[in-house]
């Protein structure tokens, strides 16, 4: 291998109808995928539920807004960090991105949050087109990743 490809970081994109019984098979393919990148498995349970209440999330949007678009995944290894990408194309709500009437929790809102807490970089974005790109990182080592880690993600493969 040559010292361009390994510097390449490394990634699988999955795609999949927004069906919630399709999240278990998420997780275990995270997991497997995690694993041969050498994250411990601390990182790879947090990894896990991360991208399972994301992509929850999507398909709660997704089916809500009456929308079969599929939620695409891709899973980035860098040489010091694994990182996740969720694009799905449900429409915002009406007003603004929360779609809980006053007084409720928005899905959207606690589920990126719960989210926040398992990850150290979390960035949310709308899609040119419409649509929601939710990415997030997962150091190998103990430390926390700094401002602006997520800015060196490769851009989606379109």
């Amino acid at each position: 291998m040559d010292a361009d490809a390994a510097a390449t970081p490394a990634t699988v994109r999955l795609a999949f109808p927004p069906e919630a019984r399709l999240l278990g098979t998420l997780r275990l393919v995270v997991g497997i995928v995690a694993r041969k990148a050498g994250m411990g498995e601390e990182g790879i349970e947090d990894l896990k539920v991360a991208v399972s209440e994301t992509c929850a999330v999507a398909v709660g949007d997704l089916n809500r807004a009456g929308v079969p678009d599929p939620i695409e995944v891709d899973l980035v290894e860098a040489p010091d960090r694994f990182g996740i990408e969720v694009r799905d194309r449900a429409p915002s709500a009406p007003g603004g991105p929360s779609n809980a009437a006053d007084g409720e929790v928005d899905d959207r809102e606690l589920g990126l949050a719960l989210v926040g807490a398992l990850v150290d970089d979390l960035k949310t974005s709308t899609l040119d087109g419409g649509g929601n790109r939710t990415s997030f990182w997962l150091r190998r080592g103990p430390q926390g990743l700094g401002a602006g880690a997520l800015d060196d993600l490769p851009p989606p493969l379109t």
